[in-house]
């Protein structure tokens, strides 16, 4: 515990050693985009939110995964852990969702973010919502595998692990696993994927379906 608070920590002292102009330029791009969250309805009713970037906004069928529980998507363009941190009230908070399934990390890899900084991204975001909601559950959604991004496959599995093990010790957070199935020996399976080779078809998500369904809070 001590480890990953010391991580946690210095990536926070990095961020704010006059990095963030970069962070703030690269959320504002999705401005628009939120504010389209704005005209979905608000009630009293439980929800279950999906977030996060566009594996997460691409995932159609997300609404129908149960019968039971309002489930809302507000995943937006190639966000980032920072960039859901930006618009977190209007992606997450005024939803007051009972259980939120968040996929960050993917982007943030790509864009040669270290594991530290996203980890301090991610409890930033985590410790927001459970200030508001102590009794929400987060779903970290692991950041998949694809074949355009398999070099950097080794960053992806330390943090998935380093999440894991997180979910572990915190009774709030659970971890979705959608990595290991995704993965076909030693490498990603490529029957998963359209034909830019990191968004999924129908066929990676209903593999998606399997790992995130018993998960849902109906």
């Amino acid at each position: 515990m001590k480890s990953v608070v010391c991580t946690i920590l210095f990536a926070l002292a990095f961020f704010h050693q006059g990095f963030s102009q970069d962070y703030i330029s690269a959320a504002a791009q999705f401005k628009e985009e939120v504010a389209a969250f704005a005209q979905i309805e608000v009630n009293d009713e439980p929800v279950v939110l999906f977030t996060g970037s566009s594996s997460v906004r691409l995932y159609k069928n997300v609404s129908q995964l149960s019968e039971k529980v309002r489930i809302i998507n507000t995943g937006f363009g190639g966000s980032t852990a920072y960039g859901l941190l930006t618009y977190l009230d209007q992606a997450v908070l005024r939803f007051k969702p009972k259980q939120v399934f968040i996929y960050e990390g993917d982007n943030d890899i790509a864009a040669r973010r270290t594991n530290a900084t996203i980890i301090a991204h991610l409890n930033s975001i985590f410790q927001r919502i459970w200030d508001d909601f102590p009794e929400t559950q987060i779903v970290f959604i692991a950041a998949k595998p694809s074949p355009l991004r398999w070099d950097k496959h080794q960053q992806y599995e330390a943090l998935n692990s380093a999440i894991e093990r997180w979910a572990k010790r915190e009774k709030r957070l659970k971890f979705a696993d959608v990595y290991s199935p995704m993965i076909d020996g030693l490498m990603v399976r490529e029957d998963l994927f359209v034909e830019d080779r990191l968004h999924m078809n129908d066929k990676g998500y209903a593999l998606w379906d399997e790992v995130i369904k018993p998960m849902i809070l109906n």
